[in-house]
């Protein structure tokens, strides 16, 4: 709630404007102003869902300005916005309007920055604050606390892709290597490969993907990287660290986005998380996993091979423990596993334990002791990684 009963003014010696050319202001003199009132709207008060918002602004307050001493100009009203259960200096700005309007892209902006793109309420404090400006001196106005409360609209689809910058997998056809949710967080994902210590690994979300490609069509070069999930940095990059943040599209001053690395040559898990936007490299203990050179996944109506792929390097450089299959055509209930040579993986303890679906049943962890799965008739992307078990059935429309 925004309560203003008048305004105070506080002098600050650095820039008023964190969205133009850096200005250095001296500190000036305190002004007596008088007069600004700031009013809140219902709006402001109440949850603000951008999934079902259809204008591009909202407006969250009313201004009333008073008189300005002579050559003193009011600018860079906008909120300074924190999580509510964190600290005040981790706040960021979000510009305003003297009409009070604050655009629907910057309050996705500001979820974004704390929460990434989970499609979940937040919860924020925030202050009013504008800079009264002569000449080079600045101080700042400090109108009021309030709360926001925000739901970001559902923009990305619950398949993230892996691609490789000198492997196998290019942006044309990065959905042939799928990331395992997590199933007690739907915004972290995995995937576990050999990987040869090369740049070599960004993170894409299908609708991305499809929107850039034409679902593989286009031409990699002319794809769209601005919502690729890579490092902030290639000073970053070039470290290899085994954890630290991540950074989505394209950093200032790079025309391509930053690739992960892993940290050696070796078999690595690789975790994103979109919600804390970290990412980590977890070393696994058996650096020697069986290598198999086919993959079926075997029905009661027959076979469909799987192709398997390298995210780690050229071809050679890492083994291959990622399978797929594109465009399967399932016309009627089946009960498959994967099986390679006399080795066969399912799920559960009875057949049909596991009934597919595209709700959260379409990803399990399967085992060699494992029962034949349920597949609703329908067409699917296949994927299973066979140092996991990992499994997943992405449905297509």
């Amino acid at each position: 709630m925004l309560f203003i009963a008048g305004w105070t003014i506080a002098a600050c010696d650095e820039s008023h404007s964190d969205y133009a050319a850096p200005v250095v202001y001296e500190q000036g003199e305190l002004y007596n102003i008088e007069g600004f009132t700031a009013t809140p709207t219902p709006a402001s008060a109440a949850p603000i869902n951008l999934g079902t918002m259809t204008e591009d602004a909202i407006k969250l307050f009313t201004l009333t300005k008073g008189t300005l001493p002579e050559g003193v100009t009011f600018e860079n009203i906008r909120l300074e916005a924190w999580p509510a259960d964190k600290a005040e200096n981790v706040s960021t700005k979000v510009p305003a309007t003297e009409e009070g309007m604050v655009t629907k892209e910057a309050l996705a902006n500001l979820v974004y920055t704390f929460y990434g793109k989970k499609v979940t309420e937040r919860t924020f404090t925030a202050k009013l604050l504008g800079n009264a400006v002569r000449g080079k001196e600045s101080q700042l106005i400090t109108m009021g606390d309030f709360t926001l409360k925000i739901t970001p609209e559902e923009l990305e689809s619950p398949y993230y892709f892996v691609f490789g910058n000198v492997s196998s997998l290019t942006a044309k056809n990065a959905n042939r290597a799928i990331m395992t949710p997590d199933p007690d967080n739907d915004q972290k994902f995995t995937f576990t490969s050999q990987f040869a210590s090369i740049s070599d690994i960004v993170v894409w979300n299908e609708k991305y993907w499809n929107t850039a490609t034409n679902n593989g069509t286009k031409n990699a070069t002319a794809a769209d990287y601005g919502k690729v999930y890579g490092m902030p940095s290639q000073e970053e990059a070039d470290k290899k660290p085994t954890e630290g943040k991540t950074f989505q599209g394209l950093p200032e001053g790079s025309a391509s986005p930053i690739y992960f690395a892993a940290p050696e040559k070796a078999y690595y898990t690789f975790t994103i998380d979109l919600e804390a936007q970290t990412f980590s490299w977890e070393k696994l203990e058996n650096q020697s996993p069986a290598v198999y050179t086919s993959m079926v996944m075997k029905g009661l109506s027959g076979d469909t091979k799987l192709t398997a792929v390298g995210v780690g390097g050229k071809t050679g450089i890492a083994k291959k423990h990622n399978w797929y299959a594109t465009n399967v055509n399932v016309p009627s209930e089946d009960m498959v596993t994967f099986v390679s040579g006399t080795t066969a993986w399912g799920y559960g303890e009875a057949d049909g334990a596991w009934t597919v679906d595209d709700d959260m049943n379409w990803f399990k962890t399967c085992t060699a002791a494992g029962k034949a799965i349920k597949l609703p008739a329908g067409k699917y992307n296949i994927y299973f990684c066979d140092i996991t078990g990992a499994a997943e059935f992405m449905p297509i429309e």
